[in-house]
């Protein structure tokens, strides 16, 4: 019997490169992109209460640490939401939503 032959291995970081860099290439920001952007907006303090948690259909999700973090940010709400507009582009992100979470760590 012959023996068949083991197909080419590809390194797992290889793989993982070239799908980051297509899903970069179809206009989606990866989520660390999204975060140095909240923060450069949203400001350092708030920025250490509220994160960016998912980037869904142009709609951005952050998740805030308690309800008077959600208000304060809620009010400005408009002011953020053009923000990201202006610095990622309309394509990219459309809508902002908060919702109380919990931070995790990376």
């Amino acid at each position: 019997m012959k023996k068949a032959k083991a197909a080419p291995t590809t390194p797992i970081a290889s793989i993982l490169a070239s799908l980051l860099h297509k899903l970069q290439a179809d206009g989606r920001p990866s989520l660390e992109e999204v975060a140095q952007t909240w923060k450069r907006l949203a400001g350092d303090e708030a920025a250490e209460h509220s994160w960016p948690r998912r980037l869904n259909r142009q709609r951005l999700v952050v998740e805030v640490e308690n309800s008077g973090w959600m208000h304060a940010l809620r009010m400005r709400k408009l002011q953020l939401q053009e923000g990201l507009i202006e610095l990622m582009g309309a394509g990219r992100v459309r809508e902002l939503s908060f919702r109380i979470g919990e931070k995790r760590d990376a």
